[in-house]
């Protein structure tokens, strides 16, 4: 009786505190709050052997969850130096942001297996500051800032 009752209190309590679900004009909404339109500097931590930064610009579609992209990304490291213009397309979903890249040309140094496309796995932190991850040769922590000047 009393374990009856528990569950009944249980369900009445879950019921009054249910979250509703969200329009689809709601749901769209938390794709504005931060506008990541725009130009970008990113650096990642490659390692003590290498330094990995870049430029990206990414440009707003038809769709509020997807941007047409290109970056161009410079490593350094001890034996090799690359300079790389890659096309990618970014998808957001809410404040996280997925950038998949296309090497597009070497402007330094060879192609070859020694330099993967360098993908992204990003928070969105404001409009003007990304972090997360660089998704390369296995995964580096990377921040996206607002380059400067760049009005948002």
């Amino acid at each position: 009786m009393i374990k009856s009752i528990l569950f009944a209190l249980a369900a009445g309590v879950s019921a009054a505190f249910s979250v509703p679900a969200l329009s689809q004009a709601e749901d769209d909404s938390r794709y504005v709050a931060a506008n990541i339109a725009g130009e970008w500097s990113f650096i990642a931590n490659t390692g003590p052997e290498c330094q990995f930064t870049g430029n990206a610009l990414l440009t707003a579609t038809e769709d509020p969850r997807q941007y047409a992209c290109e970056l161009t990304a410079y490593q350094v490291c001890s034996t090799e130096t690359w300079q790389v213009r890659q096309s990618c397309t970014a998808f957001r979903d809410g404040d996280e942001v997925v950038i998949n890249s296309r090497i597009e040309e070497f402007i330094q140094g060879e192609a070859g297996p020694s330099y993967r496309r360098d993908n992204f796995k990003l928070t969105i932190i404001s409009s003007d500051k990304m972090i997360g991850s660089l998704v390369s040769w296995g995964y580096h922590s990377a921040v996206f800032m607002r380059s400067e000047g760049t009005i948002s």
